[in-house]
């Protein structure tokens, strides 16, 4: 259920004028444990355990080892105001207040969107949902990104969308905060930053171009990224991806599929894959999925690793391939409150153990 109240948008000299806003949020709480297995070997392979992180994450952002406890998954308000302009145009701006806690508050996704009528032109800022485990394929079982899949990044993007039939076409340029710096901080990089910022705060930029195809019980994407080369490290950097995901609806059920291939400036591969299935039975819905990546072709390269300086890789030492698999649940006590429960279960890039990952939570939109 939304609500709306009438906010006082401009203060002028001829009086006020006001528009209208509506309102929209989910807090989520309950209980986490998970089970993060350490990097593992020698130096020289725990070195290498780091390095292939900052291409696959691993990690799950759990802390090493077992842990366990209370708190707040998710504590979220968007407000969005929407304007008409007349002649089939109208602007919408949405705002998002994220990580409501006593610690404090955080920014979340916020985006301006005018639409014509020839098509939707978007600035955002925003952290998308990994494409396979949280987008079109992801029906079912739990988020695979900073597991198997590389971990999500925040962005800053503009972008135009038009549809032409079942498809909705669309092109976008993305600037991407570092993995290790803003995307971890929660606050981006920051206007005029993503060209030539600081290495700790931008990542690469890019672009991209999609299809999406609607119709009925199916809905199908390609996507197609290519990034910029603006890093140094040729097994870490992105040169360009190729993508697609597709889902279909049965009513019994909803299955969902789809791939990834990233290419390196160096030459090498990573390969994400995954399936997934969800089934409705009454107020329960019951998911299941399965991911897999391989990374192969690794060249021999020397990199400087914080700590520890320049160390020489030799050609495959980087290569993997890693998988995990979730399960969910979800209740619905009624159309805006859930009960949910979710595992993960998933080979890290340590290679050796498993790491794990359950949440038993309660959910609730407005």
């Amino acid at each position: 259920m939304k609500k709306s109240l009438i906010a006082l948008a401009v203060l002028a000299a001829s009086g006020a004028s006001f528009a209208q806003v509506t309102i929209t949020g989910n807090y989520t709480a309950g209980y986490k444990a998970s089970t993060n297995a350490p990097r593992q070997g020698t130096n020289t392979q725990q070195i290498t355990q780091a390095v292939t992180e900052a291409l696959a994450g691993g990690s799950g952002g759990n802390p090493v080892g077992d842990a366990s406890g209370l708190g707040i998954d998710t504590s979220l308000i968007t407000f969005t105001a929407k304007e008409d302009l007349g002649g089939g145009m109208n602007v919408a701006a949405e705002m998002s207040i994220d990580g409501l806690s006593r610690g404090g508050v955080s920014g979340g996704d916020s985006s301006l969107k005018l639409t014509t009528t020839v098509g939707r032109i978007t600035l955002q800022t925003y952290k998308p949902v990994d494409y396979l485990s949280g987008g079109i394929s992801g029906v079912g079982g739990v988020g695979m990104d900073n597991k198997v899949f590389p971990a999500r990044g925040l962005k800053d993007g503009v972008g135009f969308d038009t549809k032409v039939g079942p498809v909705f076409l669309g092109i976008a340029h993305l600037e991407q905060a570092s993995a290790s710096g803003g995307s971890t901080s929660g606050v981006g990089m920051g206007l005029g930053a993503g060209g030539a910022g600081a290495a700790s705060t931008t990542g690469q930029r890019l672009n991209s171009l999609s299809a999406t195809y609607v119709g009925g019980a199916l809905i199908a994407n390609v996507n197609y990224l290519v990034y910029d080369g603006r890093t140094d490290n040729v097994n870490t950097s992105y040169k360009d991806v190729i993508r697609s995901a597709a889902s279909y609806d049965f009513g019994v059920a909803k299955l969902g599929g789809g791939f990834s291939v990233l290419t390196t400036t160096g030459g090498s591969t990573l390969t994400d894959t995954m399936i997934a299935v969800s089934v409705p039975v009454g107020a329960l819905t019951l998911g299941a999925n399965f991911a897999q990546e391989t990374s192969a072709g690794t060249i021999a390269q020397t990199i400087p690793v914080t700590g520890v300086g320049n160390v020489p890789f030799v050609a495959g030492q980087l290569d993997q391939t890693r998988n995990g698999y979730g399960l969910s649940a979800s209740y619905a006590l009624s159309k805006r409150t859930s009960l949910i429960a979710t595992y993960a279960n998933w080979l890290s890039a340590a290679g050796k153990d498993r790491s794990s990952e359950t949440n038993l939570l309660v959910s609730h939109s407005f």
